[in-house]
């Protein structure tokens, strides 16, 4: 991984790009995470790349943040971090606007298209508040836990043939994603979570989902991803929505996330996709974390979006609601969280 500066190395100011001094409103946040998540990691060595403090502004805020402005930090992130890495991110309520860095062989939906599965099953079934008690509490398991049962039988309640595809797709069109065509449920784990998504058009659908009504439930439970799947963009302290995703694909083993990052009074639409060296989970989660730690030190203002119409949800971190009821509870069976190392543990 190179040689890389031991935890509390400070970074010196006159190296850091003006790009990234001139930003960090999520910066301080970030070289504090980058520390912890990493040392959680089995001593994979810190994040070198995170700028160490908030430079303060001048009196007009910064351009909008371009993946020309910082490629060649990406490049020597990803030479830091060997395997492939795909970033991109957006303005909330400017999808239009998705900036995009790096690329993957593979762009497997695993579990994050468990998030559209889940707003076209609801909108099916009326709404949030319209829909029987049992759907929202599928939704719930969907996406808190990543049960792949519920999101199963979410899939299913959309019709037989073709019909649930479309309901799918349908959502991602709406949302500007013209591209993606969802692959059918097979029975098995690797059924529609074997689309590809490619990141920066999961990116602009992640920038499109706080501003779409009957997406706030959804929105909503993504505050409140449980504790063991909270890396990448749950390894931040700032608040943050995201649903996460992870399996073996045709090259090697992925993680991936989509979601969005309060900040600077408004959000940011994140998703990347990587796939480690190593093909370990433990690294993949590890180097995800880092990545959107880096990707936290420039953020500014001008990537703080909000909804034309207005946000579905205020800022800040959601509230916490009963549980699921344990007839949902995910078994070993069926749960993400089971080990990724074990062959016969299912995929997200």
């Amino acid at each position: 991984m190179g040689s890389l500066p031991s935890v509390g190395t400070p970074v010196v100011a006159s190296s850091t790009p003006r790009s990234a001094r001139r930003r960090g409103a999520v910066a301080v946040v970030g070289a504090t995470i980058a520390v912890g998540a990493i040392a959680a990691c089995g001593g994979i060595p810190p994040e070198p790349y995170v700028v160490g403090e908030a430079a303060g502004r001048g009196p007009s805020e910064p351009p909008a943040l371009t993946a020309a402005d910082v490629q060649a930090e990406f490049d020597a992130f990803v030479a830091a971090h060997p395997g492939e890495v795909s970033l991109a991110w957006a303005p909330v309520g400017a999808p239009e606007n998705v900036q995009t860095l790096g690329a993957t062989t593979d762009s497997d939906a695993w579990s994050t298209i468990k998030v559209p599965i889940a707003v076209a099953a609801l909108t099916k079934a009326g709404g949030a508040d319209g829909a029987p008690a049992e759907r929202r509490e599928q939704v719930r398991a969907a996406i808190e836990w990543s049960d792949n049962d519920a999101a199963a039988r979410l899939y299913r309640s959309l019709g037989e043939g073709d019909a649930a595809e479309e309901a799918v797709q349908a959502v991602l069109r709406t949302a500007g994603d013209t591209r993606t065509d969802v692959d059918p449920d097979t029975g098995a784990v690797s059924g529609f979570g074997r689309t590809v998504w490619r990141v920066e058009d999961s990116a602009a659908y992640a920038a499109h989902l706080p501003c779409a009504p009957e997406a706030t439930f959804v929105y909503d439970e993504m505050g409140r991803i449980r504790e063991d799947q909270r890396w990448g963009l749950g390894a931040l302290t700032v608040a943050t929505r995201f649903k996460g995703g992870w399996g073996p694909s045709e090259h090697g083993h992925l993680v991936r996330q989509i979601g969005t990052v309060d900040h600077d009074g408004g959000r940011t639409a994140v998703a990347f996709v990587v796939r480690p060296e190593d093909d370990t989970h433990e690294t993949g989660t590890a180097t995800a974390s880092a990545l959107v730690t880096w990707l936290a030190g420039r953020l500014g203002p001008a990537e703080a979006g909000r909804c034309p119409g207005g946000d579905t949800l205020p800022l800040g971190t959601p509230t916490t609601h009963a549980s699921v009821p344990t007839t949902d509870a995910p078994t070993s069976s069926q749960a993400d969280s089971t080990a990724p190392s074990d062959p016969a543990a299912p995929t997200s």
